[in-house]
């Protein structure tokens, strides 16, 4: 599944899940085999056992932060496709902003900016945006960000967005958002 299409988060959380779970298994394996083998718990399996941890604890990481963005509901995401027809959209995102993690369910892609929706109610919106909007500065992504933490007038202003009016005004914002999810996990 492609970044940025709804259900992108669901999977790679899924996914994440799963290799961590092989991770720990090959690793409690490891040490049952050697403790079964020879009775003791110190041998040459232990050592072995301790190499999957190490992308078990990289998987885990991902696997936290990835819960702190989980996608909209289905019900909740048809009502943002229904507003946003016609617009260039992303979903499921979670970019690093400072040392914030900030998750954006969904967004808008226009002409001079970013409206987006994030779900997080801890997050200070006003230094948020101006975290976020730093990095697209930094890495050469000159829109500016609009989050939202009520869906409804996140909705109100995706339905006030006028889709793309030709062919190259819509490349140009596929581009954009090329660009913006290179920097989501």
């Amino acid at each position: 599944m492609e970044k940025g299409i709804y259900g992108y988060g669901k999977k790679k959380l899924l996914r994440q899940c799963l290799f961590c779970g092989i991770c720990l298994a090959l690793s409690f394996g490891a040490v049952l085999i050697g403790y079964l083998a020879t009775g003791k718990r110190t041998t040459i399996w232990t050592i072995g056992a301790v190499f999957p941890v190490i992308p078990a604890a990289m998987f885990l990481v991902n696997i936290i932060a990835r819960c702190k963005g989980l996608p909209l509901g289905r019900a909740e995401y048809d009502r943002f496709a229904s507003a946003s027809e016609g617009q260039v959209t992303a979903c499921d995102m979670i970019l690093t902003a400072g040392d914030k993690l900030v998750p954006i369910q969904v967004s808008v892609l226009h002409g001079t900016g970013i409206a987006a929706y994030t779900a997080s109610k801890k997050l200070d919106v006003r230094e948020t945006e101006r975290d976020v909007n730093g990095l697209l500065k930094s890495v050469g992504i000159y829109s500016k960000i609009q989050l939202f933490t009520d869906y409804e007038a996140f909705l109100g202003r995706a339905r006030g967005i006028q889709p793309p009016a030709s062919e190259e005004q819509r490349a140009e914002l596929e581009k954009k958002r090329a660009e913006l999810l290179v920097y989501s996990m």
